[in-house]
């Protein structure tokens, strides 16, 4: 009777072990991402604003970790704080959980969130070419959300940036597998039509000595900077030649507008402003330089098929392959002037099935 009763208490013994939470020996989750955030903003200070708490109560939590691991995560210095060796072990370890949970999270979230499609582009292509055409998806596609987000100089992370497209830069024989060819730009000079009728002529780019020539301190891509244009057409660089730098392709647009010197546009970007007259090309189209790499629509790999997706995906094409600059699977489209232009829009099928075939 001893006996059966010592096994039955070891078999409950056993069942109690095999129940414990493997997960009982983690720090609570609020010091951790207090001791992310501290971290990643070097300060208690800037942590404690980013957190919305006050700095002792940051400083509290930091405490509190580090007496429940028992060993110090951070070197106060004079001033400033650095990570110790122990906290850059556990910093690495807290961030692959953070973006574990992220995704997880994110994937969850987007089961139920049918109408909202983030789309990363960027600032000047989504100011101006995406954002005057949305207005046509928006009445096609009236309960999809399109929000867009600006992002310049860097590749986009599907996952950590939480979106589900992005307008990128590449190689005009890219193939990639979640990707889709859209716009080749074309660059050449721009100016008001006020500085065409000014008094220093502008007929042939050595003209272009008399005036200051406006441009961005970081273009987009390569190529697309006052270098690579005069290169193009056998003009030597001028160090003598004023320069007007701005930060930004749409504030230089601005100020070549408003008449402070010559920009480089790039169509169709600048199409608009050329159409109204507030920009005009001072010399003959030939003297143009197509750019190196094209824009082309990226995606998550796996979310092709997402219904989303696919209508964005669809109309970004439409409106590529109805641009004379287009770089997409269906090829340049008919000129104006001929006549079968009139059969483009009914061709959409076969452009759009070209695009499924290829992803």
């Amino acid at each position: 009777m001893d006996r059966m009763f010592d096994s039955h208490n070891r078999m409950s013994c056993h069942h109690e072990v095999a129940m414990v939470n493997p997960y009982r020996p983690l720090p609570s989750l609020s010091p951790l991402r207090t001791f992310e955030a501290v971290a990643r903003q070097a300060s208690f200070t800037r942590a404690a604003d980013e957190l919305a708490i006050t700095q002792s109560a940051v400083s509290h939590q930091i405490r509190s970790l580090e007496r429940d691991l028992g060993v110090a995560l951070f070197r106060r210095l004079n001033p400033g704080i650095a990570l110790t060796e122990d906290g850059r072990t556990l910093l690495e370890g807290v961030r692959a959980g953070f973006d574990a949970m992220l995704l997880a999270t994110e994937r969850v979230r987007s089961r139920h969130r049918v109408g909202m499609l983030t789309v990363a582009a960027p600032g000047a292509f989504a100011t101006w070419w995406l954002v005057p055409r949305l207005g046509r998806f928006a009445a096609a596609h009236p309960h999809i959300e399109v929000r867009i987000a600006v992002m310049d100089h860097r590749e986009p992370d599907f996952r950590r940036d939480g979106i589900d497209a992005a307008v990128v830069m590449r190689a005009p024989r890219s193939r990639a597998p979640c990707e889709m060819l859209l716009l080749r730009e074309k660059i050449f000079p721009v100016c008001s039509p006020a500085l065409m009728r000014g008094a220093k002529p502008l007929r042939v780019p050595a003209d272009l000595a008399h005036h200051t020539l406006i441009e961005e301190d970081e273009p987009a891509g390569p190529g697309l900077d006052w270098s690579s244009w005069l290169s193009h057409v056998d003009q030597p660089e001028r160090t003598s030649i004023h320069r007007l730098r701005f930060s930004q392709f749409g504030v230089a647009l601005s100020a070549a507008i408003d008449g402070l010197g010559i920009a480089l546009g790039r169509s169709p970007l600048v199409d608009a402003e050329l159409a109204a007259g507030r920009l005009v090309r001072p010399f003959r189209k030939t003297l143009s330089m197509a750019a190196p790499n094209v824009f082309a629509l990226s995606w998550a790999e796996g979310r092709a098929s997402d219904p989303r997706l696919a209508a964005f995906r669809d109309f970004v094409l439409d409106e590529a392959c109805g641009c004379e600059l287009a770089a997409g699977p269906c090829g340049l489209p008919p000129s104006q002037r001929d006549a079968a232009r009139l059969g483009w829009a009914s061709a959409r099928a076969v452009r759009r099935s070209t695009v499924a075939t290829a992803i």
